[in-house]
């Protein structure tokens, strides 16, 4: 028997062993109390545990991934998009004689899918697909498609994209869910509202659907209003350089992701080099390139334990944001990020900073130089922010959880960490989810060529299926 113990890794090393077992409890057991008031978004801690396996190159067993994609069509809304959690729609007898293409309303309110929801629900699917799935065909013989393309099976995409482009508002604006509210004025008494907020959040859910689902001026579904969301992007620039919510709000460096990515993925081909559309969105979506590269670059500060760790010191942040070169070359320097001004570092904000960046130098856009302080930025999120029973925490000496831990990795990842899968920064997941996207989508639109109709309708019956007080459909 070898008596050599264990050595300790490294504390700036990314320990892959320990995250995996986080998420595995994270996914397989209960979460603690403080995730109760999260039952509403259940869809986003589901996916961002997958998507964490995922990056991480862990395994899911194929019989948890059948039961996972069965409670994810479980929560496919009749009218399109998804829902939350199995809870936040109802029976679907209920649903009995509404008509969601006519707007008929016979039944009351139809419940609300929403749209961070039928993101979320839309990459799980993908992340859960595997390399055999659907590789057979009827009789037992090979298919000849990509196997990946059965990844979108039971979505009904003309439903959702539909319901996407009643989301979005005149501005330009989308909102989070439509509802119908009591109007005696209207048809039927009711009439449908856009509700939540309109900030740059549903703006960039709402490019990343539309590409997910292949929607466009293409598309058989009529598209969203593209021009009209560049421009209430492009309001959203505020006088430093960074982006708001909404105009006229604080700049926020995870608005400022939004509005970048969304600008990506609104011109972006369906498959292949994200840059290789001739629709230069960036010039008319961003007012003032150079100022918001400032902005992006002037997050990152020295980081210094004896003021962040004082919970009365907050006031003091604001004279140790300059970082010079000496700083970063002598000693070991740790440099936080901060997503507004005047604020504590916070893990998350590695990620919307980083990813902002890249996602611009890789258009043509960035700083025009090597960041050679990602070393620095790297030890600050593996010394300060990882977490000995694994995951990442949102401050120095917090509690991991599940959206900084996901975003934690997803800042490492799209800097090219090692250990972890190439990852996309405007998507937030690997590449490879990516491709399985691209690869779904081809199999969706193939019902809608010569000889597929049949196929198309044997997949919406999947979806509708959920539905059904008979479908052996548990969550």
């Amino acid at each position: 028997m070898s008596t050599d113990t264990p050595q300790p890794q490294p504390a700036d090393a990314l320990d892959n062993s320990r995250h995996l077992r986080y998420w595995q409890r994270c996914l397989r057991t209960l979460l603690p109390h403080q995730y109760t008031a999260n039952d509403s978004t259940r869809m986003m801690l589901g996916c961002f545990c997958v998507a964490a396996f995922d990056v991480l190159k862990g395994v899911i067993p194929p019989s948890d991934r059948t039961a996972f994609r069965s409670w994810v069509l479980a929560c496919q809304h009749p009218g399109g998009g998804f829902v939350g959690g199995p809870t936040h729609a109802y029976p679907g007898s209920v649903y009995a004689g509404y008509d969601f293409g006519e707007k008929k309303v016979e039944t009351g309110a139809p419940g609300e899918a929403n749209i961070a929801a039928t993101l979320f629900a839309l990459q799980l699917l993908a992340l859960l697909s595997t390399s055999t799935e659907q590789s057979e065909g009827e009789g037992g013989g090979k298919r000849s498609e990509d196997p990946r393309e059965g990844a979108f099976l039971g979505v009904n995409r003309n439903a959702t994209l539909r319901w996407l482009r009643r989301l979005q508002r005149e501005d330009g604006s989308f909102g989070e869910y439509v509802a119908d509210v009591p109007d005696p004025k209207a048809p039927g008494g009711r009439r449908p509202v856009v509700g939540g907020g309109a900030d740059m959040r549903y703006c960039y859910i709402a490019s990343m659907i539309r590409w997910m689902l292949g929607g466009g001026p293409h598309s058989d579904v009529p598209d969203i209003k593209v021009d009209a969301l560049v421009r209430y992007m492009h309001r959203g620039q505020t006088y430093d350089g960074g982006f708001a919510e909404s105009s006229t709000h604080e700049s926020h460096a995870g608005y400022a992701f939004c509005a970048i990515a969304a600008l990506e993925m609104l011109s972006r081909p369906a498959e292949g080099d994200p840059t290789s559309s001739g629709d230069d969105l960036f010039a008319r979506g961003i007012a003032d390139r150079p100022a918001l590269l400032r902005w992006l670059g002037a997050r990152t500060f020295l980081y210094r334990p004896e003021i962040e760790e004082d919970d009365d010191a907050e006031w003091q942040e604001s004279i140790v944001t300059e970082v010079t070169p000496s700083d970063i070359c002598s000693g070991s320097p740790l440099l936080g990020f901060n997503g507004r001004c005047n604020k504590h570092a916070d893990s998350c904000y590695t990620w919307w900073t980083v990813a902002s960046l890249a996602i611009l130098e890789r258009h043509g856009y960035g700083l025009g130089e090597e960041d050679s302080a990602w070393p620095a930025k790297r030890r600050f999120l593996l010394e300060k922010m990882q977490h000995h029973i694994g995951g990442f925490s949102k401050i120095p000496g917090g509690p991991p959880d599940i959206y900084h831990a996901y975003l934690s990795l997803a800042a490492l990842a799209s800097q090219g960490e090692s250990s972890l899968k190439t990852f996309d920064p405007a998507t937030c997941i690997s590449q490879d989810t990516v491709q399985t996207i691209e690869a779904a989508r081809r199999g969706l639109l193939r019902g809608l060529g010569e000889g597929g109709q049949k196929r198309r309708a044997d997949l919406l019956e999947l979806g509708k299926a959920c539905w059904k007080k008979t479908a052996a459909v548990k969550a």
